[in-house]
């Protein structure tokens, strides 16, 4: 677009699912303003997940729905989770004809710990790629609708409680503010507070963040997932391979090329994800390498088989130089999926009136404790089609709303050592807050997070302002893991390694500097 409205009804903040599904609604209501913070989708295949959790004909509701609370550890959101379900049929029938898609030909198959095969693809295509594609295209087509591109939200205005606006730096990194009457934050997860996460660049906790300042409530913080089996090469992403491979038999041997998992768990490879990353962990302590890791083996798969079956996962290896065919995949565990993120109810509402969230941004209870694999694009969907229905009821805004002049930030010089600082949180929360953690590792993050704090208080550039979110989202974290003195779900504690119903079978929130439960 040529430029940035002064005024709009509504700010969609994300271009992925949630937004872009949030956005087709609103769009029946009045101007939708919809930032992301880079290029429009573009459908690359690594940005988007392999698998989506959808219902096959021979699924029944009560199935799902026992599966993802079992996954969950006892914090799921009963109602939460059966709202997904029953309202993703219709979704998806949705998304099929916006995408024309009748003829695609649909196969579920069994991802741990699924009780039933529910995993869709589409003739080996990406799923997350094909709902990207379809949701942009549909959003391309709304006139009500105007996309701007390399947006970056510094600031969500409020006043008397409720949102006003927002304010940001354009694609020229100018200061702009925008007045509308709701905001939808759909900006994904907080997985780059950590050193290691398959997570894209661009996943800097941004809306928490935001929305924390803004005086809305997160909670569940804590709980972070790890996908056990990433890539792990010098100057390459952290790839994920996915459950698929351990589902049909891949072995995991440590660095003297020993299978391990059985000493952990009787169902070896196939022990949830949390107990194999931890398993990961301790074989990587014990060997004393350098950079350590681990090795996934597939080479007694049938060379064809993997080419079909995993097309993407075979394709990006080769890219790196490794035929999984016939070499062993180094890996090792990185941060994957934000389980918690900012309070809503069923309607994606926060405590701040005219503040919405949907998508991974968004704690609504689906989750719990523990990720069920492959449920989050399902959420999105659902999640983001109720954000965008209950958006359409808030009063517009005032047509005379004036930009706060107090709001605007500077786009001046560099922020200095903000790298090196982005550095020290990211090895820090790995290190002490990560996959195992411990009361002094966790006492240390905060000490150091909070010395930090002072060089990040007043940031000037995109990169300052993506520092300053980092910082402050790694703060909650690791207050809320310090917090539950448990171990549940995706939250291992080595100094409380059981379950505490009595204390702590309620969901934590954060008020200030303190963290509570509910």
């Amino acid at each position: 677009m040529k430029g940035l409205p002064a005024q709009t009804d509504y700010v969609v903040v994300g271009a992925g699912v949630a937004g872009l599904r949030a956005a087709i609604d609103l769009a029946e209501s009045g101007q939708v303003l919809l930032l992301t913070k880079k290029e429009y989708p573009t459908f690359k295949a690594r940005d988007a997940k392999r698998e989506a959790d959808w219902l096959s004909d021979d699924d029944d509701v009560n199935l799902h729905l026992q599966d993802t609370l079992e996954a969950g550890a006892g914090l799921c959101n009963p109602a939460a989770v059966k709202v997904m379900i029953e309202e993703g049929a219709e979704r998806i029938d949705e998304l099929l004809a916006w995408g024309k898609h009748n003829g695609t030909k649909l196969s579920f198959e069994l991802e741990n710990p699924h009780t039933r095969s529910r995993r869709l693809h589409t003739d080996g295509e990406s799923t997350g790629k094909e709902i990207l594609k379809t949701l942009a295209h549909k959003v391309e087509s709304l006139k009500h609708v105007s996309v701007a591109a390399f947006a970056f939200i510094t600031e969500l205005r409020t006043e008397g409680g409720r949102i006003t606006g927002i304010s940001l730096l354009d694609e020229k990194g100018t200061p702009q503010q925008v007045a509308c009457s709701a905001i939808l934050l759909a900006t994904g997860g907080c997985g780059q507070i950590f050193s290691n996460t398959t997570n894209p660049e661009t996943a800097t906790a941004d809306g928490i963040a935001l929305a924390f300042r803004a005086g809305a409530e997160v909670g569940d913080m804590e709980f972070v997932q790890f996908h056990p089996t990433a890539l792990c090469m010098k100057k390459v992403p952290r790839f994920p391979l996915p459950e698929g491979l351990r589902a049909e038999g891949a072995y995991l041997r440590n660095f003297e090329l020993d299978r391990f998992m059985g000493k952990y768990h009787p169902l070896g490879e196939r022990a949830p994800r949390d107990l194999i990353a931890r398993a990961i962990v301790h074989e990587m302590e014990v060997s004393r390498a350098k950079d350590p890791f681990v090795y996934l083996d597939v080479t007694h798969f049938n060379a064809g088989k993997i080419e079909k079956r995993f097309p993407r996962v075979y394709a990006t290896c080769m890219a790196y130089n490794i035929d999984i065919t016939e070499d062993l995949a180094p890996v090792r565990p990185a941060a994957n999926c934000t389980l918690g993120g900012i309070r809503t109810d069923l309607d994606g509402k926060t405590n701040v009136a005219g503040l919405y969230a949907a998508g991974e941004v968004a704690a609504t209870g689906v989750h719990g404790a523990n990720r069920l694999p492959s449920n989050s694009l399902l959420e999105a969907l659902v999640y983001g089609a109720r954000a965008g229905k209950a958006m359409r009821n808030v009063e517009k805004a005032s047509s005379d709303a004036a930009p706060d002049p107090k709001a605007a930030y500077s786009n001046g010089p560099v922020d200095s050592g903000v790298e090196e600082l982005v550095g020290q949180i990211q090895s820090l929360t790995w290190s002490e807050v990560g996959i195992v953690r411990t009361r002094m590792g966790m006492q240390k993050a905060v000490k150091m997070l909070e010395e930090m704090a002072p060089k990040l208080a007043h940031p000037k550039t995109r990169r300052g302002h993506e520092a300053a979110n980092l910082h402050l989202t790694a703060l909650l974290v690791a207050r809320s893991a310090m917090a539950r003195e448990e171990s549940r779900g995706a939250h291992y504690r080595m100094d409380y390694p059981d379950h505490d119903d009595k204390k702590f079978l309620k969901h934590s929130v954060v008020r200030g500097d303190k963290v509570v439960f509910v």
